[in-house]
């Protein structure tokens, strides 16, 4: 889409000197950041030899963040000059934001239908996946019309809310918000087949067919004997920051505010900590899920109210007895009770009983509208370092949300974990809080 003249022959030409001197300086960060990472090297030989050995393997699939950083950056610069939702009002906002969901409910619709034909294991249905997957690659070029301006509209909503909580630096919050609408890349998460951890991880470019993931997740599985999950992801705390657009817009609005105290929280030692290990995984990323949860709902409730949950309708004829009564399926409860009996089984040294009784499961699940491609170690792996998820059974998460509760507010919350390096600090903020 061309900017309006005057503007676009010399955006044009700054996007492309900019993006030349970009490559050119990324490339000498890149090279210096590798060389301080190659010195003082301790990996054992086995260690790296296995992990060559599954980088080999996704290889042709790597993702490239550094270009994307640079293409990313110069096409917000050009519509920050372009402002392309300048002059709507209030409600012209709103109504094209909600236009735009519009169609990412119908591309969630179909990317549900890709899944579902996934978890059912048929040969048959790769045609229909192709052809799925085709539309969706057309409803995606439908949307980029209309792309800068709704992107435009979300950061100043979702940036007002952050502000009037209380991280406003002059005229807004610091960092600024700053997202793109785009398909995030594909994780790989690679996880011991005795224990739960991860081991190995990998952002893999979205362009990876949904057959080659599966014949990668087998290629490592049989060359390291390890658990391989390469799974969607909803964001990634990149700058700007990227959120996929297929979701409700309540999901939209938490996701953009959570991959925001990502790049808040990279500021801090709890930030730059993120990768130290699984325990500090978790405090960031359940962190970044109360941020993301509390902006989100009050974006919405500021401007697009029609899209609250609603109150349960609880009715006074219930019967006092219910135990008759079917239960419908509760998709947090039985992945929960997942969770508890494949711990179990792995500390008791149970591996393929574990493997076998996960793969049970998964076809349960699946067999109650929930399509899930893969259960195993390294899907609990990755899902379970999110503190607030069902598959998680780390006390973080449970112990993090008592400390928001004690908290003030949420800037005061921020405030507090944005210097944690390790559990302890949680214990001992709790502790305070509770004096």
């Amino acid at each position: 889409m061309g900017l309006p003249p005057p503007l676009s022959t010399w955006a044009a030409h700054l996007q492309i000197d900019s993006r030349a001197d970009l490559r050119r300086l990324a490339l000498g960060v890149g090279v210096f950041i590798l060389a301080l990472g190659l010195l003082g090297r301790s990996s054992p030989d086995w260690l790296e030899a296995r992990d060559q050995r599954i980088g080999a393997i996704v290889g042709p699939w790597q993702f490239d963040l550094i270009a994307w950083e640079i293409d990313a950056v110069s096409e917000k610069l050009v519509n920050a000059l372009n402002q392309p939702a300048a002059g709507l009002t209030i409600e012209e906002d709103t109504a094209l934001v909600k236009r735009y969901i519009e169609d990412a409910r119908a591309l969630g619709s179909l990317e549900r239908q890709i899944n579902g034909l996934l978890a059912t294991d048929s040969p048959d249905a790769r045609d229909e996946i192709q052809m799925l997957q085709r539309q969706v690659d057309a409803l995606r070029e439908e949307q980029q019309a209309r792309r800068p301006a709704v992107e435009s509209i979300i950061q100043q909503q979702v940036g007002r809310e952050l502000a009037a909580a209380g991280f406003q630096v002059g005229s807004g919050p610091f960092p600024p918000v700053w997202f793109t609408f785009v398909e995030p890349p594909k994780k790989l998460v690679v996880s011991p087949r005795e224990r739960i951890a991860t081991v190995y991880s990998s952002m893999l470019t979205e362009e990876i067919s949904p057959t080659q993931i599966e014949a990668d997740e087998a290629a490592i599985a049989e060359s390291t004997n390890l658990s391989a999950y390469i799974t969607n992801i909803g964001g990634l705390g990149a700058y700007p920051t990227m959120v996929i657009d297929r979701a409700s817009l309540p999901w939209i609005f938490n996701t953009v505010a959570h991959e925001w105290a990502h790049n808040y929280l990279t500021l801090f030692p709890l930030g730059l900590r993120y990768n130290v290990s699984g325990e500090l995984i978790t405090i960031n990323e359940t962190v970044a899920e109360i941020v993301g949860d509390t902006i989100g709902e009050r974006v919405v409730a500021r401007y697009y109210p029609e899209f609250l949950p609603q109150e349960e309708m609880r009715s006074e004829r219930l019967p006092i007895n219910t135990s008759d009564i079917p239960q419908p399926f509760n998709f947090r409860r039985e992945m929960r009770e997942t969770r508890l009996r494949v711990d179990a089984l792995l500390a008791a040294g149970f591996v393929e009983t574990a493997e076998y009784y996960m793969e049970a499961r998964r076809q349960y699940f699946v067999a109650n509208g929930y399509g899930l491609r893969v259960l195993n170690q390294a899907y609990f792996a990755f899902h379970g370092s999110y503190g607030t998820s069902p598959a998680s059974t780390s006390p973080i998460g449970p112990k993090l949300q008592a400390l928001y509760a004690r908290s003030g507010d949420l800037a005061d919350f921020l405030r507090a974990v944005r210097w944690f390096t390790g559990t302890e600090d949680i214990e001992s903020a709790l502790a305070q809080t509770a004096e």
